[in-house]
Parts: C-alpha cells; structure tokens; sequence
C-alpha cells in the first residue's frame, strides 16, 4: 500500500543545497522559478487561469471538493417541534495548515471558519439561506458522483421553503473541460515523492495517488466516476478493503504517461489548498527525474530536499496562489 505525499517549500533547507546557483534554479522575487532548459515539457511559470472565467473555474471547483470531502446537511423537517424553522447547511474539512484556503473560500461565497486544533483541522460551514443557495446555483449540474441525491434532498427542502431550484443531472463532460479535478483532487489527492533517501540505492519514483470510499451514503456505487478518473489518466482503478467493512477505490499514477496527463490538467486547472505547493515541488522534482540530472549528486540532493519538505514536513508557506481566484 502507497501512502503519497503533499505540500513543500523548497526555499526550507536552502544551507544544504544551493539552488540559488544551480542550472535548474533561478531567483526571481521572493520566490525560486524553476526554469528548465533541458526539456520541452518543462513546468507551467504562471498563476493565471489562463483566460478562463473565474466564476466558472470556481464552480466546477467548488462542485469537486464538495463531492470529494463536503456535506449537504439538510434537516428532515422545516421545523422544530416548537416552531423553530430549521436551516440547511453545507460545510467541508481542510486540514488545519489550510485554513487560508477556507477564508479564501468563506470571503467568496460566505459563510464561517471553524477551527479545531485538538482535531487539526478546519471546517468552512454555510448555513445562512442566501448563502446556501448560491452556491447550490453554483454547483448544480456540475456534480459527477452518487452525493447529487444529497443535494437533491437540500433542494426539496429549499423548495419547499419557497426557492425555486431546477434539479440538474450529473455532469458527463470531459474531466479536463473543467476545474472540478482540482477540487476533488485538493479534497482526497497526495502527492508522493518515491526514494530519494541518503541511500542512494533506493528505488525511486514520482507518483499521485486519489482514493474515495466504494459507495455514497445513499448505496449507490462512485465506481462511474472513479474509473472515468483512471481512464483520464491512463491508470487501472484499484479496490483495497479494510476490515472486510470499508471499501475503497483507489487511482494511482506512477508512469510517464500518467503523469504527463495529471501535469497538463493541474497546470490548467490550478490547485488552491496547500497542496497546490506539493504539486509544484513534486512537478519540480518530477522534471530533475525524468531528465535524468538526479544522477548528479547535487541534483539528487534538491529532490531529496524537496521532498523532506512536503506533507507533514512543510513548515512555511505561501498563499500567492490564492490571488488568481478573484471575482472582481
């Protein structure tokens, strides 16, 4: 079983090797550019939507991390026995070192930030009626997987409160027409650096590894949208059980190929969790790989760096990423 790894600096750790001066790198304001000149298919330098509609990006963003960590919590009553009206909300997890992501998220369509540091994690929560129904109007039409029947039930509830929401059906377009892979992605994606330890014997690979339960809460199946995903990527859609009781789906990208697919979309669609910084420094290392220049020992060393970095191991980070995704 892989478990993969997600989110770096790879200004950290810059006493042990100077990138500043090497052949790959150069300094370019605050940051380090990557800047490849050994290979054609060398990493994206931009953060701009590249001349997509922000709101557009958003939605279908939106609708992927909702369908891969979100609720649509939707009481079985208008009210409560006194008389009470009750509220519909929905709400999604980041983990705690992406509350920014949650703001960014709260400051666009509304909504409070939770945290809660005995959990490490964040919860984004919307609950207030306007609010809710945006994004609903924001999303509906774009979901892929069995939790639309949730969201057809928030819908009933709504409509029986005076709204008047169309019940969309799932989305069938093509998975790189959109952004909703980046957000299903920046919900259940990792990011995993293979090898790359003091021994220089190990066996070393780059890989991205996605997985989702076998079955919504509703006992319908994601296995349609899972292996649309493997498909997409030119993978094999895999199941491991835990416990003879929790079944997952499982997609996992190791070849050149795969990879290949996986950068093109994410340097399209952009990630806007922390994992948006894994991406770049596993694309980073991934491209010092596949050119062969890892058997320079210096070179060895950066990706090395890069992924002693990542995941857990990110101690500082940079949110600049969050600037494309503006409404104005």
């Amino acid at each position: 079983m892989v478990f993969i790894v997600c989110v770096s600096n790879i200004v950290k750790g810059l006493n042990k090797v100077d990138l500043l001066t090497s052949n790959l790198f150069k300094k370019e304001n605050l940051g380090i550019r990557r800047n490849y000149s050994t290979d054609s298919s060398s990493p994206s330098e931009s953060n701009e939507l590249k001349g997509q509609n922000k709101l557009e990006y958003l939605s279908y963003y939106l609708a992927g991390l909702l369908e891969g960590d979100g609720h649509f919590n939707t009481p079985k009553m208008l009210k409560t026995p006194s008389g009470t009206a009750r509220v519909a909300s929905i709400e999604t997890v980041f983990a705690l070192k992406d509350r920014p992501s949650a703001e960014l998220l709260q400051s666009l369509f509304g909504g409070r930030v939770y945290s809660h540091s005995k959990k490490n994690i964040v919860r984004w929560l919307v609950q207030d009626k306007k609010s809710v129904i945006n994004i609903i109007n924001l999303i509906n039409g774009k979901l892929r997987t069995p939790k639309i029947n949730s969201l057809y039930d928030m819908i009933d509830f709504l409509n029986a409160k005076g709204a008047n929401i169309i019940k969309l059906p799932l989305d069938t377009s093509p998975l790189n027409s959109n952004s909703w892979f980046s957000g299903f992605i920046d919900a259940d994606g990792y990011f995993a650096i293979k090898g790359f330890t003091l021994n220089p014997k190990t066996y070393l690979a780059f890989g991205f590894q996605i997985s989702q339960r076998a079955t919504d809460k509703s006992g319908e199946s994601l296995d349609k949208v899972m292996f649309k995903i493997a498909e997409f990527l030119s993978v094999k859609l895999n199941m491991r059980e835990f416990y003879e009781k929790y079944r997952q789906f499982v997609i996992s990208t190791s070849n050149r190929e795969s990879n290949r697919i996986l950068i093109d979309y994410l340097n399209t669609y952009p990630l806007l969790s922390s994992k948006y910084l894994d991406f770049r420094d596993w694309e980073t290392g991934y491209y010092i790989f596949i050119n062969k220049l890892h058997k320079d020992p210096a070179q060895y060393e950066i990706i090395r760096e890069l992924k002693a970095h990542m995941n857990n191991g990110r101690t500082s980070f940079s949110w600049s990423h969050h600037k494309q995704i503006t409404l104005n």
